[in-house]
């Protein structure tokens, strides 16, 4: 049986910094300290990352904010997910490659003024929020991880970045955040990367939501574990929530359900677009309606490489 509630943790990374004030609560609590102080009081804009050229990029955990000091100075933060089970030394040069695009996408969009006299650049910052269970012991500049590094007079000449680092697993899950639903996240995080009995990870994280009275964020939780290869059946899945929580049990489970397909059906007519172009609204409406059955019999034939109208005529395989 597997061991780790999650593989994945994109989908519930964007989730996650979604939710109301958990965006700007991520920004106060891990920008560097007179940065934070300068920041106005106000959400930051969520910004589009398509532009960033990777060939993982449907599978990037990150968000590009925009927000102003309280001088109106423009900001740009970028935050991503370092989901890899050790540190990655090349996490600065990869941050430099994604900081270099944005900064030329923000140039072509808002680069000149009204009278197309050139603009200052804005302050870009990065985050990382690491969820490995080793250490992180790479250093947090590019030019720390360079040759030549470490000699005082070559340094300033070097290309360097510089970002910030939530380590999950160093982090105590009580002062992960103040703010209780990314305090809630950052342990679904930090915990359901990691392996042990998957059955008591989720009930450990099912009691701490109750504990804060986060009901909507065990829908969500249930959800994306119903998502994921990790072994745990739907019957399983009922009974753990019945076990912690008798009187809510039945109804979470029905809503996880229910945003479980939703979910897996958006992914599902992703993949497809992304293989076969546009579809065609019968079939967009078959995969809305689909079953979870189903759903797995088209995620099969795209894999085993099937045509659009193979997908919709074989008949779904029986679940075990």
């Amino acid at each position: 049986m597997p061991t780790r509630l999650f593989h994945r943790h994109d989908a519930y990374f964007k989730r996650l910094l979604d939710q109301p004030g958990t965006a700007l609560a991520l920004l106060r609590e891990r920008l560097p300290t007179a940065v934070a102080r300068r920041l106005a009081d106000e959400d930051p804009e969520s910004l589009p990352t398509s532009f960033i050229s990777d060939e993982l990029e449907e599978r990037r955990p990150d968000r590009l904010y925009r927000t102003r000091t309280t001088e109106g100075q423009p900001i740009l933060v970028y935050t991503l997910v370092e989901h890899k089970s050790s540190p990655d030394h090349r996490t600065g040069l990869q941050l430099l490659g994604y900081d270099v695009q944005i900064l030329q996408w923000w140039d072509k969009l808002e680069g000149r003024d009204e009278d197309g006299r050139l603009r200052k650049l804005p302050a870009l910052f990065s985050i990382v929020v690491y969820n490995g269970e080793e250490r992180w012991n790479v250093p947090l500049t590019l030019a720390g991880a360079t040759e030549g590094g470490d000699d005082d007079e070559i340094r300033p000449w070097l290309p360097e970045l510089r970002y910030t680092l939530l380590d999950l697993s160093q982090t105590d899950s009580g002062v992960l955040s103040r703010h209780r639903v990314l305090r809630f996240g950052f342990k679904v995080l930090k915990y359901g990367a990691r392996d042990g009995d998957v059955r008591e990870i989720l009930k450990m994280l099912i009691r701490e939501a109750l504990a804060e009275e986060l009901d909507d964020e065990i829908v969500v939780l249930v959800r994306f574990v119903m998502m994921e290869p990790n072994g745990l059946k739907k019957g399983v899945l009922r009974e753990m929530l019945t076990e912690v929580t008798p009187n809510k049990a039945e109804r979470l489970m029905s809503i996880a359900e229910e945003c479980a397909l939703e979910g897996r059906s958006e992914v599902l007519l992703r993949q497809m677009a992304r293989r076969f172009g546009p579809i065609a609204n019968t079939y967009r409406q078959r995969v809305m309606d689909g079953s979870m059955a189903e759903m797995d019999a088209w995620a099969d034939g795209l894999i085993d490489g099937k045509t659009l109208d193979q997908l919709f005529t074989a008949p779904p395989s029986n679940p075990s």
